[in-house]
C-alpha cells in the first residue's frame, strides 16, 4: 500500500510539472516593457501602472495601487524598474488555475520590504520566494522610500487553488487568554491561546514585542520569545489564534513556545510603535513597581557610558524631585541587539531608544537606536535656559567680534536668523514659523588665550560644535566653551543682521553681548563718557575698554554712529505679555541700565550739520511680505526712515 502510494505521487507531480507554466514579467528592459503592453516612459519620467490599468502576459494579469506616490516603471536615464512606494501594492493573478510560486527580483535590495497578503513569502539578499497556492496575491511595500523590482517571474499550474494543511488543531481545552495585562495572573508553564489582535512593537531574531490597545486605548506590552516562523515588519497586525506559554525568566515575563503565527492582516502607522517619550522621567521608568518592562521607551540630553566587557553601560541624567533639588537619575543598558556602540562618548549628550527589559529585579534597557543630540537652538538657550546647565548650540554661527578686557577673553557670535520654528504644540496645541531677530551670546574662553585665538580667527562656527556651560543668562550671557568650536568648511560669511539703536527717538531695546549700532551726541558727563539723545534726556554711558584709544578720537557735542557691545548693567526681568523681551527691573529710567562699548565709529557730524539734516521727515513700515503702513505693524517691521538731507536707513524690529 505504501510503495502504491508513492508511485501515485510521482505521477501525480509529474503530472503536475508538465500542466506549470512560468510566466516572466520583465521591468528592467524596453523590450520587456513592451512586451507586458505598458509605454516605456523616457528618462527621469515613469509609466504609473494604475492609469495604465491591468495588463494580463500569458493568462497572469497585473494591476496595482497606488501608495505614497504613484506605483510606475521608472525610467533612471537608460535603467527600468518597478518602483513600488510606502503602501502601494502590486497584484498577481489567474482566471484559470492557481499560482503555485512567485519569485521577485530586486532593481536594489534596499528598501526592499515587501508583504504578502497570503502564502509564505522569504527574502535572501535581492530575491523574494513565494509559496502557495492561490488564484491572487498581492505585495505591499511596507518600507521606507520605494521597493525597486527587476522582474518577476509566475509559476501557474492548471489546477485551481489547493488549501493549505489544516493547522495542528488546538486544544479546546486550552486556556483562552484575550488581554496581555492577564498574562501575569498564569502560572507558569501555562499553556494558552491568545484570542485578540496584537501588533508588532519590533523584532529581532527569537525577540518578538508586541503591543495591543484595549476599547479605553491603554496599551499593553508583552514578549514573544522563540521562533515563530514569521518575519514581520513594524506596526504589522497578528490575527488572535496564536498560542504559547507563560514563563518568567530573571523576572521578566515572557511567551514561550509560541506557534500558530500566521502573516499579518493590516501594517498600522508609525504612531502605533512609536517609542513612548520619557525624557525627565529616567528614574521613574527605572523603577520596577511602575511595570515598563517590555515597552519600547526613548530618551532625549541624556550621557552615555563606556560599554563594560558584560554589555553593560549607564544611562545618566539630571532629574529634579518634588522639593526642586536636582540629583542624577541612572538607568542601566546592555548592548542585547548588538547595536554599535564604539562611537559612544560619554562627554556628549544622547538620544536612546529602546525595549524595556527587567533581569534579577533590575530594570535595564536593550537600545535599538541611539543618536548623538543635535544641541539646542541658540534662541532656546538665551530664552529657556538656565544658568549652570550644559548645552551643545545647533546653530551655524557667525563670528562677528571679539575683545580681550577686565570682562573675560570673549567672542561674540549670531545665529542671524530671521525667523524661528516656534513649537509650543505640547504647551498650547500648535507650532509655527513666527519672525524673529538675530540673537547674541558671548563665547567665554576662561582665560585661555590659544583658545580664544582660535575661536577668534573663525568665520562660520559649524552646529554642534560649540559645546559649553551657559551663564549670566538675565544679563549679558554667555557660554563658557568646554571645547574648542570647529569651522563650517566653504561656508560664506552674510551680511549681519545689525539693529540701529536712535538714542533721538528714546529708543533702546538690546539684549547683552548684542552687537549693534548705537546713534547719539558724544559727550563727558561728570566726568564720564556719555552717548545722549539730542536734549540730553537720555543718557547712556560708554566704556572703551575694548577700544582704548576710540575715545581720543571724538569730539564732545558731535553726533556718532558707533558700532558697539551693548552691555546690562543689572538683571532685567522677564515680560510675560511679549514672552521674549525683558524690562527694567528697578529703574524707569531704564537707559541707565546699559553700558555701551564703543568698537568703530561709522559716522560722524558736527552739531551744526546734524541740526535739521538728520532730523527724520518720513517713516515707513514695511512688513515682510511688501505691506507698506505709516504705523507699526505687529511681528517684523522693516522701518525706513528718511531725513532733511535725503539720506535714508532702514533697519529691522520685532513689534509685539
Amino acid at each position: 500500500m505504501k510503495r502504491f502510494y508513492s508511485l501515485f505521487l510521482m505521477a501525480l507531480w509529474a503530472f503536475c510539472v508538465l500542466q506549470a507554466e512560468v510566466v516572466t514579467l520583465d521591468f528592467s528592459t524596453a523590450d520587456g516593457i513592451t512586451a507586458m503592453g505598458f509605454a516605456v516612459p523616457e528618462p527621469g519620467s515613469g509609466t504609473n501602472l494604475v492609469q495604465a490599468g491591468p495588463k494580463t502576459v500569458n493568462g497572469v494579469t497585473l494591476s496595482a495601487t497606488d501608495g505614497a506616490t504613484e506605483t510606475r516603471i521608472w525610467n533612471s536615464q537608460g535603467n527600468f524598474s518597478l518602483r513600488i512606494y510606502v503602501d502601494g501594492s502590486i497584484s498577481l493573478s489567474v482566471a484559470e488555475g492557481s499560482i503555485t510560486g512567485i519569485t521577485i527580483n530586486a532593481a536594489n535590495t534596499t528598501n526592499f520590504d515587501l508583504l504578502a497578503n497570503v502564502g509564505d513569502y522569504t527574502v535572501t539578499g535581492g530575491v523574494g520566494t513565494w509559496t502557495g497556492s492561490e488564484s491572487s496575491v498581492s505585495f505591499t511595500h511596507v518600507g521606507t522610500k520605494n521597493a525597486q523590482v527587476a522582474s518577476i517571474v509566475v509559476t501557474t499550474s492548471g489546477d485551481g487553488p489547493v488549501d493549505p494543511d489544516p493547522e495542528d488543531p488546538i486544544d479546546p481545552n486550552i486556556t483562552k487568554l484575550d488581554s496581555l495585562s492577564h498574562l501575569a495572573s498564569l502560572e507558569d508553564g501555562t499553556a494558552f491561546q491568545f484570542t485578540s489582535d496584537v501588533y508588532v512593537n519590533y523584532q529581532w531574531n527569537e525577540f518578538l514585542y508586541v503591543m495591543q490597545l484595549d476599547e479605553e486605548g491603554e496599551a499593553y506590552a508583552g514578549l514573544i520569545y522563540g521562533d515563530t516562523g514569521k518575519e514581520y515588519p513594524l506596526g504589522a497586525v497578528i490575527p488572535a489564534g496564536w498560542t504559547g506559554v507563560k514563563t518568567t525568566y530573571k523576572g521578566l515575563l515572557e511567551i514561550g513556545e509560541p506557534a500558530h503565527f500566521v502573516n499579518a492582516i493590516n501594517i498600522l502607522d508609525e504612531y502605533y510603535y512609536s517609542a513612548f517619550d520619557c525624557t525627565g522621567y529616567l528614574s521613574y521608568v527605572a523603577d520596577p513597581e511602575e511595570g515598563w518592562m517590555n515597552y519600547k521607551v526613548s530618551f532625549d540630553g541624556v550621557h552615555l557610558s563606556r560599554e563594560h566587557n558584560n554589555g553593560t553601560f549607564t544611562i545618566s541624567c539630571n532629574e529634579t524631585d518634588e522639593e526642586g533639588q536636582t540629583y542624577e537619575a541612572t538607568l542601566t543598558g546592555f548592548n542585547k541587539f548588538g547595536l554599535n556602540y564604539s562611537h559612544v562618548d560619554p562627554s556628549e549628550l544622547y538620544s536612546i531608544e529602546g525595549m524595556m527589559t527587567i533581569y534579577n529585579g533590575i530594570m535595564e534597557l536593550y537600545p535599538i537606536n541611539i543618536t548623538e543630540d543635535p544641541g539646542t537652538r541658540l534662541w532656546k538657550v538665551l530664552y529657556e535656559g538656565e544658568n549652570g546647565a550644559q548645552y551643545k548650540l545647533n546653530d551655524t554661527l557667525y563670528v562677528a567680534a571679539a575683545s580681550k578686557a577686565d570682562d573675560g577673553m570673549l567672542v561674540y557670535v549670531t545665529d542671524n536668523v530671521e525667523e524661528i520654528y516656534y513649537d509650543t504644540y505640547a504647551e498650547w496645541g500648535y507650532a509655527e514659523w513666527m519672525p524673529w531677530y538675530p540673537d547674541w551670546i558671548a563665547l567665554d574662553c576662561s582665560g585661555d588665550e590659544e583658545l580664544f585665538n582660535t575661536v577668534e580667527s573663525l568665520n562660520v562656527i559649524a552646529p554642534g560644535t560649540v559645546k559649553g556651560t551657559l551663564v549670566d543668562q538675565t544679563t549679558n550671557p554667555r557660554f563658557v566653551l568646554t571645547c574648542a568650536p570647529a569651522p563650517l568648511e566653504s561656508a560664506d560669511f552674510p551680511t549681519l543682521t545689525v539693529f540701529d539703536y536712535d538714542l533721538s527717538k528714546d529708543y533702546l531695546g538690546a539684549r547683552g553681548n548684542e552687537l549693534g549700532r548705537a546713534d547719539g551726541y558724544f559727550h563727558v558727563v561728570d566726568g564720564v563718557p556719555c552717548l545722549c539723545s539730542e536734549n540730553d534726556s537720555v543718557v547712556v554711558k560708554l566704556c572703551f575698554d575694548y577700544v582704548p584709544g576710540l575715545e581720543a578720537q571724538m569730539s564732545d557735542g558731535c553726533w556718532y554712529s558707533i558700532l558697539s557691545i551693548f552691555k546690562l548693567v543689572e538683571e532685567w526681568t522677564y515680560d510675560p505679555v511679549s514672552r521674549m523681551r525683558r524690562i527694567a527691573a528697578t529703574d524707569e529710567d531704564y537707559f541707565k541700565n546699559y553700558l555701551i562699548y564703543p568698537l568703530k565709529v561709522v559716522a560722524t557730524g558736527s552739531v551744526d550739520e546734524m541740526i535739521g539734516s538728520k532730523q527724520p521727515v518720513d517713516v515707513r513700515y514695511i512688513s515682510p511680505s511688501g505691506i507698506e503702513s505709516s504705523e507699526p505693524l505687529d511681528g517684523l517691521n522693516i522701518i525706513v526712515t528718511t531725513y532733511g538731507n535725503g539720506s535714508t536707513t532702514a533697519v529691522k524690529r520685532v513689534v509685539k
